[in-house]
């Protein structure tokens, strides 16, 4: 080949390097990224479109295992170094402590929907009636992904029936695919309605029928001291407060004192033929319905009259009327 054929060669390679060059200048640069400080991934996967905002072709890709529903984990400035090189983005960590929060969206089903599977269970091994059911954990539940039914379901449940100890398998949803699996324990326990307040009762108010209503309580909670019979707590009143709710014990409450020894009321006389008033003075205390000693003012007879109210006590045909 001549010198002036490589001559020529040359200058035309030189002059195709220049515009190549010229070429590429005149490309534009990928725009930066921004990496995210947290983000909230519903998928079982993480995908590059999570982590970072900007232009990105390939955004839907996967790139880690999300965590568990309810969960988070935090991807550090190595790891995403590491992706940004992988993937050839245009993003590099402005220090070693950039990092990214990744939390898993989740739907809760609490301790009251795994009570309410354990009483339906417990119905179909035939306990009868209104129970209770005490877990021995608490907080106990699930996080499931948000693309399933938010359910529970009794895999297996041990019953000692005497002592209403129990441990169960529940799993999570009830239908379908098991997402979460848990094994639980606790005791069930029998109801029985009782007689509470309606509202908060103080010491010297007269309880009445409307101040009380039926609720069921645990049954272990009941004993020989609870009154259980409205008709023995009306008319009674506190000897200190009682709350809304709460059974009633029979310490907790009083004969109300309507008429007091030495007090002055109206004794009405009463048979099929005659009704008679005197004043009489009481002998002794009496409460709504007691049947007390009283004494005739005028003659000084003592009557066994019944207390009506704090004016008034009564004396019936066949009541003994007493001696001087």
């Amino acid at each position: 080949m001549s010198y002036s054929l490589r001559r020529l060669l040359l200058a035309a390679l030189l002059a195709g390097l220049s515009g190549t060059a010229s070429a590429m200048e005149d490309m534009p640069m990928p725009a930066p990224l921004a990496l995210r400080s947290s983000v909230l991934v519903e998928d079982s996967v993480i995908r590059l479109g999570d982590l970072f905002d900007g232009a990105l072709k390939n955004g839907d890709t996967a790139v880690a295992r999300a965590p568990a529903p309810g969960a988070s984990i935090v991807l550090d400035a190595r790891w995403l170094s590491a992706l940004a090189r992988t993937y050839s983005l245009p993003w590099q960590p402005d220090s070693r402590f950039a990092q990214v929060a990744v939390g898993r969206a989740s739907q809760r089903v609490g301790a009251s929907e795994i009570r309410q599977a354990l009483a339906a269970a417990a119905a179909a091994h035939g306990i009868e009636g209104p129970i209770e059911v005490a877990l021995d954990a608490s907080g106990i539940g699930f996080h499931l992904p948000v693309d399933v039914v938010p359910t529970v379901k009794i895999q297996k449940l041990a019953l000692d029936r005497a002592s209403g100890r129990f441990a169960a398998s529940v799993v999570a949803p009830a239908d379908g695919p098991v997402a979460a699996r848990a094994t639980v324990s606790g005791r069930i326990f029998a109801l029985v309605e009782v007689p509470v307040p309606v509202r908060r009762l103080a010491p010297g108010e007269v309880i009445r029928e409307a101040d009380l209503e039926w609720s069921l309580v645990r049954a272990d909670r009941v004993t020989s001291s609870t009154l259980v019979d409205p008709e023995r707590l009306a008319g009674k009143s506190p000897r200190r407060p009682l709350h809304p709710g709460h059974p009633i014990r029979k310490t907790e409450v009083e004969r109300v004192i309507l008429v007091e020894k030495g007090s002055i009321v109206t004794m009405v006389l009463q048979n099929p033929n005659l009704s008679l008033t005197v004043k009489a003075r009481a002998m002794q205390d009496g409460a709504e319905g007691d049947l007390i000693r009283m004494m005739n003012t005028d003659s000084n007879r003592i009557i066994h009259a019944m207390v009506v109210d704090s004016d008034t006590a009564v004396v019936t045909s066949g009541v003994p009327t007493g001696s001087n």
